[in-house]
């Protein structure tokens, strides 16, 4: 009895752990203490809190030039939003809960037309280059000569690009009282695109998990019914 509670013992121990490993619902205080993103990690989740406000500052800030068009107000329910919220997010837009998540016109800065986001995050290298690209713009440096219509920013590949910077401190009002700094901004925005980019990515993460538990049990019981053969024919 005790060589098969052994590994049931250990099962358990390995299935707590990735319990316990599981991503927690991340508060507005501490996703920049340090720099960190509940999605990212075999294990992630989208942090509902912090994409539901990047979808403000998107709607706020971004959708006057960018589009999210690979997903529709209806989606937004899986963010938490209500279908009544999320019906008036799209009545505001002037659509309805099938309509895409689409912004304004596309502006021309400078011969460069503003991309559609919703497979941002998966295009580059992950929310952290979001969030370095919408907190990256500075002066230019001493002997760094800027295009005509162009900014400097130290994230984007050549230090230059034709967006302006569009995020500042107080650019939205979040009705959690999270704070509306520059850097919160763009660390929710972050999140709200990589949910953009992977509107399945919980669901896909807990069949893995499961999956992950179903084979440890498959090996276990292996393991018992292999002693139990080779004892037997002794």
């Amino acid at each position: 009895m005790r060589r098969i509670l052994a590994p049931l013992l250990a099962f358990s121990l390995v299935a707590l752990s990735f319990v316990a490993a599981a991503p927690r619902a991340a508060h507005a205080e501490d996703t920049l203490s340090p720099l960190k993103f509940q999605s990212q990690g075999a294990l992630g989740t989208i942090d509902k809190a912090a994409a539901q406000r990047g979808f403000q500052v998107f709607s706020s800030v971004c959708a006057g030039c960018h589009s999210v068009s690979g997903v529709h107000y209806r989606d937004l329910e899986a963010l938490g939003l209500t279908p009544d919220q999320a019906a008036g997010e799209a009545a505001a837009a002037g659509g309805n809960l099938d309509s895409a998540l689409k912004g304004a016109a596309p502006m021309d800065m400078g011969g460069a037309v503003p991309p559609d986001l919703t497979s941002i995050v998966a295009q580059r290298p992950g929310p952290r280059y979001i969030y370095d690209y919408l907190t990256g713009y500075a002066p230019a440096p001493a002997g760094v000569s800027l295009l005509p219509g162009h900014y400097y920013n130290a994230a984007f590949p050549g230090g230059q690009t034709a967006m302006p910077a569009a995020l500042h401190d107080g650019a939205v009002t979040y009705a959690d009282g999270a704070p509306t700094t520059t850097a919160q901004e763009a660390a929710d925005v972050a999140e709200f695109l990589t949910w953009t980019a992977d509107p399945n990515l919980d669901a896909k993460h807990l069949i893995g998990f499961r999956a992950i538990i179903f084979f440890a049990f498959l090996a276990i019981i292996a393991i018992i019914s292999k002693r139990k053969v080779w004892r037997t024919s002794l």
